[in-house]
């Protein structure tokens, strides 16, 4: 019994038209391969191309007939579904008798026109197209062409960029595996590195680029894969470390969960869409190490003489813009006056414990893009101020 019968069976009456096309086009590509096998037949190719060509377009039709009459929308997907495997399979088992050797002149255009229904499906009726299905092992070459092109993007957008090369590897690894056998590549799973590659490729990169440049596009791209997840887990730990009172921890720990939170996916793609977003996932990571640290606060309390204490409430009051502010201290920093080699924690330092003539709270981003791109204004506004601490020194 044909797998089109057998959907017959389950789905009811009103498959019975759509499946005589798809079990016809089935029987015509059996009976000429088995006919290419022979030595003493001789196959028809026109005609046979011209008969496919006619059922393709009959398949064509049958579905736009179908989908729209059927009333229960599972139905139509199990309808949809069916067609769409089978068509699949039909492609796979074309290529595997070219690729051994039974008549390329006459089975790869078949694998084309077929190839070619599969995309119509696609595009007309992309509501009820499982992209979770793997793509037919013909568009191997495609898949390879698109995979092969994203690690060359990676490759060349962060060659000499200040990124931890191990993110990097970590991302062109995962993609390797599927260059490796792309016989398990879904369409969701292509589509999603065609997306990722565009993303990457579009990103700004210049020498004030960093690690958390990156971290930031893959979040957006809700790139969540657990190997990516364990990374920047490990990067969190690697910031919350470098400090030693627990305050200045949950300080890194709450700076990482705002990042977490603001930093959603764009849109519907997603490397696993099974999985939960990667941007929920830190955020829960972090808010249990926060909430792990306060209980440990609470048990160990720490008693402090006056002198020591200081407010919370505690900033520095600069009567100055931010950008004078921001390249101030970017003076300070390149000229080795302040030693603090690590730049995304200073500025996070600055942000945290310094304000503004006009600015009582600063923003790590607005800061972070005055401190790198600075105006003549600002430059000579700084010197102007220097020159005055200049004047002070002179005179006392």
């Amino acid at each position: 019994m044909y797998r089109s019968q057998v959907a017959v069976k389950d789905c009811g009456f009103k498959l019975w038209k759509l499946a005589y096309e798809l079990e016809t086009i089935e029987s015509k590509i059996t009976e000429n391969i088995s006919l290419a096998a022979s030595e003493s037949i001789t196959v028809d190719v026109p005609e046979f191309h011209k008969e496919l060509d006619s059922e393709c377009a009959k398949i064509k039709k049958a579905f736009r007939h179908q989908v729209v009459s059927f009333e229960n929308e599972n139905l139509v997907k199990r309808y949809f579904h069916f067609h769409q495997e089978s068509l699949i399979d039909l492609i796979n088992t074309i290529q595997a008798n070219t690729q051994a050797g039974s008549g390329d002149q006459i089975f790869d255009p078949v694998v084309t026109k077929l190839s070619d229904l599969l995309t119509y499906l696609e595009e007309h009726f992309p509501e009820y197209f499982d992209l979770d299905m793997r793509m037919p092992t013909a568009a191997g070459s495609l898949i390879r062409l698109e995979l092969n092109a994203f690690n060359e993007t990676v490759t060349e957008k962060f060659r000499n960029i200040n990124i931890d090369i191990g993110l990097i590897q970590l991302v062109k690894n995962t993609v390797d595996r599927f260059i490796t056998d792309p016989t398990h590549v879904s369409f969701r799973t292509f589509y999603y590195f065609k997306f990722l590659r565009i993303q990457l490729a579009n990103l700004r990169t210049d020498s004030t680029t960093e690690t958390l440049d990156l971290i930031r596009l893959l979040m957006h791209c809700n790139y969540n894969e657990e190997l990516f997840y364990q990374y920047f887990v490990r990067y969190i730990q690697w910031a919350v470390n470098k400090v030693a009172s627990v305050n200045e921890k949950l300080d890194e720990l709450a700076f990482y969960l705002k990042f977490a939170n603001q930093e959603t996916g764009l849109g519907h793609f997603a490397f696993n869409h099974l999985s939960v977003p990667v941007n929920i996932q830190i955020a829960e990571w972090v808010s249990q190490e926060v909430q792990y640290l306060k209980n440990k606060q609470q048990l160990s309390p720490v008693t402090l003489n006056a002198e020591d204490t200081i407010s919370t409430e505690f900033k520095l009051n600069f009567d100055l813009s931010v950008s004078i502010l921001a390249y101030l201290f970017r003076a300070f920093t390149e000229t080795g006056v302040i030693q603090n080699k690590n730049t995304s924690e200073l500025i996070r330092f600055l942000t945290k414990y310094a304000k503004t003539k006009r600015s009582e709270s600063l923003s790590y981003e607005s800061f972070r893009i005055k401190y790198y791109s600075v105006e003549n204004g600002t430059k000579d506004a700084v010197k102007k101020m220097l020159q005055s601490v200049l004047n002070f020194i002179n005179e006392n």
